[in-house]
């Protein structure tokens, strides 16, 4: 119904729970918009101009217009909800938690732990994303063109830079946007100077 709205950020509002809320102010009209840390991190601030692209669901008599900054994960949004069992709430905290491409990588890659980083999720139910999803995600990575295959010893060192920045207060979400970025760059070094690029990328967002 609804593919993606134009307008300007009126509120941008960090919330306790899984999903934070955003207010686009699109001619007049206030769209109120239930959307991921992710997505709030991305988005610029109150006042500046932004495409949000949005999934509109309907349970009973419960209407709830999600937001994502990108197409990527509006897509994944849907296809999670394939799964038995995945309502929007938790297909939010996994696209939010792990970002389309992460969360693609784990699903090929059969690697339950993590996709259990996102809250709400746990062993058996990311037994039955990847039971259920692999097909789907393959053809989805396919037609967009996107690799997934991370470099050599990758995984090693991410966890190691994960478990350090975790120890110093940085939420997951945080953790897998800064480590997306470090991917985009080919960085694939030593755990010091990931933990360094990190905490860099980190320290931009939060002043953005």
């Amino acid at each position: 119904m609804l593919a993606y709205l134009h307008g300007t950020i009126a509120l941008k509002e960090m919330t306790t729970g899984q999903a934070d809320r955003l207010i686009l102010d699109v001619g007049g009209v206030g769209f109120e918009l239930t959307v991921s840390r992710r997505t709030l991190m991305l988005l610029g601030l109150p006042g500046d101009e932004a495409t949000v692209h949005t999934a509109l669901t309907i349970r009973e008599t419960e209407w709830n217009l999600f937001g994502f900054a990108t197409q990527d994960e509006r897509q994944v949004f849907g296809l999670l909800q394939s799964v038995s069992g995945i309502g929007p709430k938790l297909a939010l905290a996994l696209v939010g938690t792990l970002g389309p491409q992460q969360l693609a990588e784990a699903i090929l890659s059969g690697d339950q732990k993590m996709i259990s980083q996102a809250p709400g999720v746990g062993a058996k139910v990311a037994q039955r994303i990847i039971l259920e999803l692999k097909a789907k995600i393959e053809d989805w990575t396919r037609q967009r063109g996107l690799t997934t295959e991370a470099p050599a010893g990758w995984s090693t060192v991410a966890e190691e830079v994960r478990n350090i920045l975790e120890g110093l207060g940085y939420t997951g979400t945080e953790i897998n946007m800064a480590l997306k970025k470090a991917r985009e760059e080919k960085l694939d070094e030593d755990v010091e100077s990931l933990v360094r690029y990190s905490l860099k990328v980190l320290g931009a967002a939060s002043i953005s």
